[in-house]
Parts: C-alpha cells; structure tokens; sequence
C-alpha cells in the first residue's frame, strides 16, 4: 500500500481559512442586527453562537450605514512596499464579520431624524422628547443603556409637531420619553455656555 502524507505549513492554513471565511461571507444574503437597550448591555454576548452580526446601542444608531458598510464589504489587504516602489498584497484579509459601536453619548437626542410613518392613515403619532433617565429604580437598566437625562430642545419639538400636523395630517401626538415629567429645554443655556 502506499500512505500519502500531505502537511501545510501556517501560511497555507491561514490563507485556506481566510478563503473559507470569504467565500461564506460572500454568500451571507442577510445582515441580522440588534439594536437598543439590550444590545448595548450584552454586547459581545450577542455574536455568540452567530446571533448577530451587528450590536449597536440606543446612541449609535446614525452610525449604522457606516457598520452596514463595513460588513457588507471585504477588508482592505495590507500592503507593503517593494524595492521598485509598486504595491504588493502580503496576505488576502478575512472580510469583516462582525460590527458594534455601543458607545453612549452625553447628548444625542436624536432631534433631527424623522422618523418613517409605516401608515399614513394613522391619526396618532410618537414624538420623542428626550432620552435616558436619572432616576436609579433598582428594576430598571435605562440609566445604565441609555444614560442620563437629556431633552430635545423645545424648537426641535415644536418644528416636528408643526409637521406632523400641517404636512402629515395627524390629529394627536404622543409625547415620549422614559420620564417626560422631567422634560427640561436646555438649548439656551447650551447656546450662552457657548458664547
């Protein structure tokens, strides 16, 4: 009988790997996300087991084409220089697989994204007025996801109500916010502190 041995060094291994980790990116159809609360407070957990593929938090939810973009496309190879000053490709690089930005902001208040009415019929519409909360209920993960208190500032409010009213035809609107008791405009204050 004959016994073929056939052994690959750590390069060759890699560079199968990173082309099995290509071609399954490259046939992924879908990016499954979870976004809110509990995805800034499980954070990695979510990738395990291949739940997720994109973790963003309750603040970073304008970063999102950014992380779709950076999933939806392979890495960039590393280069390096040659003698004759042309590039040449060291190593194919595994495309990216997973993305998360869970950082929390200090104001991000979301007031100039409008959101998408899924049925103009609708006569009620949600107009968020702030976002966190300071108060510590031991029950409650709000302070530690979403952080303190901050309020949209009253133009923002009034200039959104005014369209959902004039251009949108809504009849009721639903102020929101975790406490809305606690509602404080601070844009005049933020505008002097600039000064």
């Amino acid at each position: 009988g004959v016994v073929e041995l056939m052994e690959m060094t750590k390069e060759q291994r890699k560079q199968k790997q990173i082309k099995m980790k290509t071609k399954q990116h490259q046939k992924r159809k879908r990016i499954i996300g979870v976004l809110g609360c509990m995805a800034e407070r499980l954070k990695e957990d979510m990738f395990q087991d291949g739940t997720a593929d994109l973790v963003v938090g309750p603040d970073a939810y304008r970063d999102l084409p950014r992380l779709i973009s950076v999933l939806s496309s392979p890495s960039t190879a590393p280069r390096t220089s040659s003698d004759n000053g042309s590039f040449k490709v060291t190593m194919p690089t595994i495309p990216t697989e997973r993305a998360v930005n869970v950082q929390l902001s200090l104001d991000e208040t979301y007031a100039s994204i409008t959101p998408i009415r899924s049925n103009p019929q609708d006569v009620s519409a949600f107009v968020s007025i702030m976002r966190g909360c300071n108060n510590m209920c031991s029950y409650c993960v709000v302070p530690f996801t979403r952080g303190r208190e901050r309020s949209r500032d009253m133009e923002s409010v009034v200039e959104e109500t005014r369209r959902l009213l004039e251009e949108e035809g809504i009849k009721e609107v639903i102020l929101l916010g975790q406490n809305v008791n606690s509602y404080h405009d601070n844009s005049r204050v933020e505008k002097q502190r600039k000064q």
